[in-house]
């Protein structure tokens, strides 16, 4: 009380996948909500749509389409959400990235 006054302390803010499990626990996705940040976190990790179709059972096609571009750019400016890239240089099949 040095200044007067009383600032708690801000909460920390979320991660990735820490920000997809509060939202999955409180309902507030729809399915498809759910199902493109999933994707975008999976790629966000492995780097591949190939890699992320074979781990979540989905068609590559299927994961391109849902992986959100603001939302993985979010994930990848997040510093503690590092980008591990597969085996296959972080391609998906077809020569993209």
């Amino acid at each position: 009380m040095i200044r007067g006054t009383y600032r708690p302390p801000r909460p920390l803010a979320r991660s990735g996948p820490e920000d997809l499990t509060a939202a999955m626990v409180s309902g507030s996705l729809s399915a498809d909500a759910l199902l493109r940040r999933y994707c975008t976190l999976v790629f966000a990790s492995t780097g591949s749509y190939q890699e992320t179709a074979r781990r979540l059972g989905l068609d590559r096609r299927t994961v391109k389409d849902k992986v959100d571009e603001a939302w993985l750019e979010r994930l990848r400016s997040d510093g503690r959400h590092t980008l591990a890239r597969a085996s296959d240089g972080g391609m998906n099949g077809d020569g993209q990235q």
